[in-house]
């Protein structure tokens, strides 16, 4: 098959063109040829296709086009157009496409040049201008192709023009003088035309013509653009005026990109260099890096070298994704290949640039005894020989940017793919390097890899074995590739087996090694990178090790490793930068567990346990103190039974309630870890702290968590010997199991009430009382919820700041509101929200409103009703994100109001969003009840269709 681009879209098979009907289908063909052996995005595709913003159905029209494409080029097997994700590629090489023939015979021509074989390098060139039939792509049209064709009819008058300056070098000035008459006129301010169309008569004696030529170019330059002639073009002018016209040997060295020695011709060529180590076998997933880096591909005639940076941790596949994609494109560089293992990172010392540069030049044909010395003599050789040339360099495992840079060539043309462990920052501000950074495998793609290792069969047999390998392995390639290589290599050992030794705390890193060959070792692998940091980067990435929860912010960890912040910073972001962490956000990173792993068993083999439990008491006393800073942030009013703890050297600020809240969010998992470790440990009174200061997770609907802190910080009270510890702790739990509906939730609470009166600690009596009270009205024991909420209310009166007063008093109001009196639920309900509104408890006063508003809706004043409601909505929407009950339940008395007075669909949406909080604090059961409201009101008169859906 001959597809050709370099003028109408055309199609042959043998001697006989294909019609390809319908411009659609044209278009999408055109796409796809313009980067041959690389995945075209649908998004790309769309663009290419559609002159205007595609249509909903465009990914669906795409897939059509494709298949018909298909069928009208009998490639039923799809072995030309290949679906790949996110889109489609068509295979193609150098023999099938015209306008690859065009840029391979050029660099043909190039190369002739540089070797000193003009006459032939004009003949590749001219060879390859045959090929053009009329402007690229013609009368195919949008305007995305229409840009990319621009760009190819650009290469053709860039290559006429190489091709007259070589054949002014052969003294063949009468024979340009006519071809270049022609361009000028067709491309009249293109001004090296002019340049070589003046040089070609004044060297035929027709220096009068000559001198035409540039004023017809400064008049048009001037009419047209305002602008005057530039510096080449001055410059022969003048050189013209003054009878001394250039020298008619042009310098070969500068228009071919190469500096021959011109009495030692090489009498052979040197091959064309093709380095690529072999490709591995089984390459899986990767598909968004593969499309990635195919976007990235410089186009024929790029005006910058493109340079790309794949970093990423240890064994996480950079080499396996960089070789295995050079390979696929490799035919997109015709002048050659380049690779070199610069050794950043492994057994021995790394390359040194001068080195590697000493490969590539005698790759490049250079005899090694001509080779110069010294790195800056070689790295401008190198330049000199790849200038003007199509090459792919592929610098394998590089460990800084010094290492790189003397490297990189000096003209467009070459692309340069650099992997490395370190984020290589440097290449990217001073080189404009694209920085592609490779993370683990998804979940999908390392099942494909274990799968396609350990086949089909034992995958299907063991599912379960399987998925805890990937997980054991952290989804890291080379740990998969180990552990499934082992599984493979035992065929009678059951997948189990290998789960069980990398279960093993102790093990895990001993079982992911294979043979011994250090490069299939993880452990060996991060051995690697560790020995490049400084000592105080060692020092604190051990202690991270010691961190128990999901991430670490910056504060966090300045406390585990005793240095003030700013110091823990930079040696986060260092760490950072050598792929060993993981930046989450701004100021938090995380590790992949195998390098946790690796972290802790260095901190256990490195570290005494004192210096071990020194760094974690540094750590825990941080989050104690952080937690009960921000807890007093969200609760200002509350006591609390466990005493302040200390200050830690670096307190965390904590201004205002919005940043509390934001804190806890964003510390959730690790304050629950942290409390886990400490009870662990029986560091027991930071685990009362942490206990304490979690109740923020009610507010958050975390009741599970709740109740699993709790529990786990109960082995920590009953140690202390401390009853009202005790007490605390199973309020807390028996407050989170209430309102799941458990029924362990009364004895909690009940035992908490009976520890704290023997104590005398009357803050917990009446916290477990209220908590009673609550539970026993849930299940509409009202009698008994009322005698709780009493006994709260008597012990209230006087204590602490009135907090605990206005509490009971609004709960005697929705109780009295539950049994029906009315006039009671609004007095108890407006002392409770005098009381809150004093001390400025502005949750505490919209559920106050919101019971006074039950009162006025039961005595059937719905208008004063609605009125409190609003109020109470109006406050509870400044609480923190408006989605609590201090929401949700005035939304619901409100929407019963509103549904009284007529206005069902007003009512509808207030239900509607009731659930939608009650569902997202995963209160199902009050969800459901909202629900059942919206799905009655909907069938009352004046319901719409709209607001009824529930």
């Amino acid at each position: 098959m001959d597809f050709r681009v370099l003028g109408a879209l055309e199609v042959w098979s043998g001697q006989q063109r294909m019609p390809v009907p319908g411009a659609r289908r044209q278009r999408v063909l055109a796409a796809l040829l313009l980067t041959p052996d690389s995945v075209v995005p649908l998004s790309r595709l769309a663009e290419m296709t559609w002159e205007d913003e595609p249509p909903a159905t465009a990914v669906k029209q795409l897939r059509n086009s494709v298949s018909a494409l298909r069928e009208r080029l009998g490639d039923t097997e799809q072995r030309l157009i290949r679906t790949e994700e996110p889109g489609y590629l068509i295979r193609v090489g150098e023999h099938d496409l015209d306008w690859l023939r065009f840029a391979a015979g050029v660099a043909d021509g190039r190369r002739q040049a540089a070797e000193g074989r003009m006459e032939l390098a004009v003949g590749a060139i001219r060879t390859a201008l045959s090929l053009w039939r009329g402007p690229a792509l013609d009368g195919l049209g949008t305007a995305a192709l229409h840009r990319v064709a621009a760009r190819l009819d650009e290469q053709r008058l860039n290559a006429l023009e190489l091709s007259v300056r070589w054949r002014l070098e052969l003294g063949q000035h009468q024979e340009v003088i006519e071809d270049l008459t022609d361009l000028v006129h067709d491309h009249p301010l293109r001004e090296g035309l002019h340049v070589q169309l003046m040089t070609a008569l004044d060297r035929c004696g027709r220096r009068a013509d000559a001198l035409q030529v540039f004023h017809r170019l400064r008049a048009r330059l001037v009419e047209e653009l305002g602008v005057g002639p530039g510096p080449d073009v001055q410059r022969l002018h003048e050189l013209i005026l003054r009878g001394e016209p250039r020298s008619r040997a042009m310098n070969r060295a500068r228009s071919a990109g190469a500096v021959p020695n011109p009495r030692q011709p090489p009498s052979v060529a040197p091959p064309v260099p093709r380095q690529l180590p072999q490709a591995i076998r089984d390459f899986t997933g990767r598909a968004d890096h593969l499309a990635e880096l195919d976007a990235l591909l410089p186009p024929a005639d790029g005006q910058a070298v493109v340079i790309t940076a794949l970093d990423g941790t240890g064994g996480v596949g950079k080499t396996t994704l960089a070789v295995h994609w050079a390979h696929r494109v490799q035919g997109r560089f015709p002048d050659g290949t380049l690779h070199t293992n610069l050794r950043g990172y492994g057994p021995g010392k790394p390359a040194l640039p001068e080195e590697a540069l000493h490969d590539f030049l005698v790759a490049l044909g250079i005899p090694p005894a001509a080779v110069p010395a010294g790195t800056g003599a070689r790295s401008g050789l190198f330049r000199t020989l790849v200038a003007g040339r199509r090459m792919l360099i592929v610098m394998d495992n590089a460990n800084s940017a010094e290492q790189v840079r003397p490297l990189l060539p000096g003209t467009p043309g070459c692309m340069v793919l650099v992997t490395s462990r370190d984020s290589l920052t440097g290449l990217v501000v001073t080189e404009a390097a694209h920085r592609l950074t490779l993370d683990v495998l998804s979940p999908a793609e390392a099942l494909s890899l274990v799968v396609g290792i350990i086949g089909p069969s034992r995958a299907q047999a063991e599912p379960a074995a399987v998925e805890k390998l990937i997980r054991l392995c952290a989804r890291l390639p080379l740990a998969l590739r180990i552990a499934a290589g082992r599984a493979a290599a035992h065929g009678r050992a059951a997948v189990a087996d290998i789960v069980a030794e990398l279960a093993a705390r102790d093990s895990r890193l001993d079982a992911l090694s294979w043979g011994k060959d250090p490069h299939a070792a993880v452990r060996k692998v991060l051995d690697w990178s560790y020995e490049q940091l400084t000592p105080s980067q060692v020092f604190l990435f051990r202690r991270l090790g010691l961190h128990p929860g999901p991430d670490i912010s910056t504060p966090a960890a300045a406390a585990l490793a005793h240095l003030p912040p700013r110091e823990a910073r930079n040696l986060l972001k260092a760490l950072g930068d050598a792929h060993l962490i993981e930046p989450v956000t701004h100021d938090r990173y995380r590790f992949h567990d195998l390098l946790r792993a690796y972290a802790n068993e260095l901190a256990d083999e490195q570290e005494t346990e004192d210096e071990r439990r020194d760094a974690l008491d540094a750590m825990l006393t941080w989050y104690s103190h952080t937690a009960h800073v921000a807890d007093r942030r969200l609760y200002p009013t509350c006591t609390r039974v466990v005493s302040d703890p200390a200050e830690p050297a670096h307190p965390h600020a904590m201004p205002d309630r919005a940043h509390a809240w934001t804190w806890f969010t964003a510390e959730r998992a690790n304050l629950a870890a942290a409390l886990y470790h400490a009870v662990d440990r029986a560091m027991d009174r930071h685990a009362l702290y942490l206990i304490d200061a979690l109740g923020f997770l009610v507010l958050m609907g975390g009741w599970e968590e709740r109740i699993d802190t709790a529990t786990a910080a109960l082995r920590a009270a009953q140690r202390s010997g401390r009853t009202e510890h005790e007490a605390n702790v199973l309020l807390a739990r028996g407050e989170a199991l209430a309102h799941l509906h458990h029924p362990d939730a009364q004895p909690d609470l009940t035992r908490a009430c009976a520890l704290a009166e023997d104590v005398g600690n009357i803050h917990i009596q009446i916290a477990a009382r209220t908590e009673l009270g609550r539970l026993l009205r849930r299940q509409t024991r009202l009698t008994e919820a009322l005698h709780h909420f009493d006994e709260a209310r008597a012990l209230s009166r006087g204590f602490d700041t009135g907090r605990w007063e206005a509490v009971a008093e609004g709960n005697t109001a929705a109780l009295h509101a539950d049994l029906g009196n009315h006039r009671q639920a609004i007095d108890h309900g407006m002392r409770s929200a005098s009381l809150r509104r004093q001390l400025g408890d502005t949750d505490g006063e919209a559920c106050a409103l919101a019971d006074i508003a039950r009162g006025w809706q039961g005595i059937g004043d719905h208008g004063t009703a609605i009125a409190h409601c609003r109020r109470a909505i109006a406050l509870g929407r400044t609480s923190l994100g408006g989605q609590d009950e201090t929401l949700a339940v005035p939304l619901a008395v409100l929407a019963t109001s509103l549904a009284h007075l007529g206005r069902v669909n007003e009512a509808i949406d207030c239900w509607r969003e009731a659930a939608a909080i009650y569902t997202d604090r995963g209160l199902d059961t009050d969800a459901a009840r909202m629900h059942l409201h919206i799905r009655t009101a909907a069938r009352l008169p004046g319901a719409s269709n709209a607001s009824s859906r529930g």
